[in-house]
């Protein structure tokens, strides 16, 4: 047993992990995560059977994800070593996954503890949905990048993540919407991005929950006929708008937190939706 650093060539092989998973992890997806992140493999005679990576979002705070076990070798301590391999990279950031039933009882053991639920909701095919009202001087736009300081800022206030390479790939390569006020500030912001088998909406932040819902449904209303996913904070889901737009539960992973050693903070904007349960 070997275990060594990921590289971008290892796309492949957490692919084929992920798939035996029924995970729906692309080729391409793997390649964004090993661009954005680093992690640790797992090798015996020279076949990869484990995976795990964490992304840094500034000096305070990490995600982790795609903590894989090849079928076969499940059971026999796999996960856990690799984790404590990549543990030990982050002594003092607040570490945040989001664990399926089977992970919940290590990661536990490993010092994290359950934050909430984070709420899986799909369709493979949206219906038509007609775009919302706002109150005057409020509209919904695409965000140009000329928008990327309002942006890093807004989930900077709702997390305190630093994630400029996050906005980056998402003002570069994909869609955002951003919700702006009278003034043209930016009180509202989601990502729109491939992944898996559509598009996911993610992250989403925030300056005060009664702008929600509206901001949502202008994405969505965008969106017509497109496989949607949405991975929402638990204490945010309206099970009723969502379902009424067609998209239901698949899943409820629980968010997990190992707190670290970092200042106090206090958000002052809300984290709705994250960009991937890996990238938080």
């Amino acid at each position: 047993m070997l275990i060594r650093r990921l590289t971008y060539n290892d796309a492949a092989n957490g692919f084929r992990l992920t798939q035996q998973c029924g995970w729906p992890h692309r080729l391409v997806d793997w390649q964004l995560l090993l661009t954005l992140g680093e992690g640790y493999a797992m090798e015996h005679d020279d076949q990869v059977i484990g995976t795990v990576m964490a992304w840094r979002w500034g000096e305070h705070f990490a995600s982790v994800g795609v903590v894989v076990v090849d079928n076969v070798w499940q059971g026999k301590g796999i996960g856990k070593q690799l984790m404590q391999t990549l543990m030990a990279d982050f002594p003092n950031p607040q570490l945040r996954l989001h664990a399926t039933p089977q992970g919940a009882m290590l990661y536990e053991k490993l010092g994290f503890t359950v934050r909430g639920t984070l709420s899986q909701f799909q369709t493979p095919q949206l219906a038509l949905i007609s775009p919302p009202t706002f109150p005057k001087g409020y509209q919904v736009r695409l965000a140009t990048l000329e928008d990327r300081p309002g942006l890093e800022q807004l989930a900077y206030c709702a997390t305190g993540m630093n994630r400029p390479q996050l906005y980056d790939y998402l003002l570069k390569e994909q869609r955002l919407f951003v919700l702006t006020d009278q003034q043209g500030g930016i009180v509202g912001s989601v990502g729109c991005h491939r992944f898996g088998r559509g598009l996911s909406l993610g992250p989403c932040y925030v300056k005060e929950s009664g702008i929600l819902t509206g901001l949502l449904q202008a994405a969505l209303s965008q969106l017509p006929g497109e496989f949607v996913r949405l991975d929402i904070d638990e204490q945010w889901v309206n099970e009723a708008w969502l379902t009424q737009w067609g998209l239901q539960r698949v899943d409820v992973p629980q968010i997990m937190i190992r707190a670290g050693k970092i200042p106090a903070f206090t958000p002052t904007a809300i984290e709705v939706t994250v960009m991937t349960p890996a990238l938080g």
